[in-house]
């Protein structure tokens, strides 16, 4: 399960990245400080479950505004565009809805589009 240092190394890279405070609300963060200063290695089932809830709230705002962006408009418009792609008869069009730099330049072509294009 989870261990004292592990729970630290989650707590300092959180602070580090600015991500702790605004992330979690006070409870959260007294579970993982209770937790990671009372417990050598969490066996509850039940602080366990919370724990990866409140790791996974902390891997969400460990994501960079990119990544974010990536994931919810560069992922769609990647399978948009590989759809628009096999209606024209490309047959490599399939692959590149799993292809991950498409989306990323899909995505870094959006953030760098001057503000008011392609809006109709």
């Amino acid at each position: 399960m989870f261990t004292r240092s592990f729970l630290r190394d989650v707590r300092r890279k959180a602070l580090r990245r600015g991500v702790w405070y605004s992330a979690l609300d006070r409870v959260e963060r007294g579970i993982i400080v209770l937790t990671s200063r009372v417990v050598d290695v969490v066996r509850s089932v039940k602080l366990g479950v919370e724990i990866v809830m409140i790791l996974a709230k902390l891997r969400e705002a460990f994501k960079s505004r990119f990544v974010r962006h990536m994931e919810s408009y560069g992922l769609e418009e990647a399978r948009k565009v590989a759809g628009q792609a096999a209606a024209f008869g490309n047959e490599e069009a399939e692959a590149w809805i799993y292809d991950f730099s498409f989306a990323r330049y899909l995505t870094f072509m959006d953030l760098n589009r001057p503000s008011g294009w392609g809006i109709p």
